[in-house]
């Protein structure tokens, strides 16, 4: 033992040396025994141990550690002396903090149970190191969460939106995994990359329209008019699109263009006559204004039309 130690120092001197020496002693030696007895159909099991070798557990002279369990046979029958219900309540997962929120997206799926997809995910999580962190600050400035302390808490906003499509498949957390396993494939050389891109195009199609057509996140209404581009189907305002309700056509038109949100009469007539008026306050990528007609060109996509190019322009989605 040194000399001259501190109190300080010594504690920390003999929590060293005994780590040290339990490290090099022998091992603890225990006898465990399992008994299950069945009453009614039912199971119980009661588990006991003796201790054989303390070993390491007597550098500090740890106690004990024992049941012990009476001599009992295989076939004995036992007499039940009396029974009783505990009841209690599980509780909720600890709220959040911007640290476990990191490590849980960066470990998304590994409750998953098919052990392929599990696999996959174990390495690819939700984002990447470099977007995770403004992942989460999007999410606030959105407003679906926000910061209560150290507490990650979610909004009503943020609820409410969860409510909707935790069931939708663009909360599928497995969707990564299958697409990391779609990647591994495309290195192997067992699937094409461009197979792979008609895949995503397809599933982002899907997704968008799953989400354009939830009533619980945007009310509809009926534009009263009739899709131009299948006839049989009636385009109905979703918030900030315009869209067919016939799923096989299900054509989109967004109101927002260039900065400026086109009014339901400027969409009735884009859907009626093919274009629109000439409308003025739209704005540029640079920042400057300008004035255009809003047109459908001959795959019902909306495009430009500038004043001086109007007399020339065929309207081919206009409707005879």
């Amino acid at each position: 033992k040194p000399l001259f130690l501190s109190k300080e120092d010594n504690t920390i001197y003999q929590m060293i040396a005994g780590r040290m020496v339990e490290a090099f002693s022998e091992k603890c030696v225990k006898d465990v025994t399992t008994v299950t007895a069945e009453c009614a159909g039912v199971e119980f099991t009661v588990k006991g141990s003796v201790v054989k070798q303390t070993g390491w557990r007597a550098v500090y002279g740890e106690e004990k550690e024992e049941i012990t369990i009476p001599g009992w046979q295989e076939g004995d029958t036992l007499t039940p002396k009396g029974s009783s219900i505990t009841e209690g309540k599980t509780k909720p997962k600890p709220l959040h903090t911007e640290a476990t929120l990191l490590s849980a997206m960066e470990t998304a799926g590994k409750e998953i149970e098919d052990d392929a997809l599990r696999q996959a995910m174990k390495d690819c999580g939700i984002g990447t190191p470099a977007t995770r962190a403004s992942i989460i600050e999007t999410l606030f400035k959105r407003g679906y969460m926000e910061r209560c302390k150290k507490s990650l808490v979610p909004t009503e906003k943020g609820l409410a939106l969860n409510s909707v499509v935790k069931t939708m498949r663009i909360a599928d957390v497995a969707m990564t995994g299958e697409w990391e396993k779609e990647l591994a494939r495309i290195e192997r050389g067992e699937l094409s990359d461009d197979t792979f891109r008609k895949e995503i195009e397809a599933y982002t199609r899907e997704i968008t329209s799953e989400l354009i057509s939830c009533d619980k996140l945007f009310g509809s209404r009926d534009s009263g008019c009739a899709c131009p581009k299948c006839g049989t189907g009636r385009m109905r305002f979703y918030g900030k699109v315009v869209r067919c309700d016939n799923t096989e056509c299900g054509l989109p038109v967004f109101r927002l263009k260039a900065g400026r949100t086109l009014s339901d009469d400027e969409i009735k007539d884009l859907l009626t006559e093919g274009h629109t008026k000439l409308l003025k306050g739209f704005k540029s990528k640079q920042g400057k204004s300008f004035d255009a007609v809003v047109a459908f060109d001959g795959e019902y996509n909306t495009t430009f039309v500038f004043p001086e190019a109007k007399k020339d322009k065929k309207f081919s989605g206009r409707k005879k």
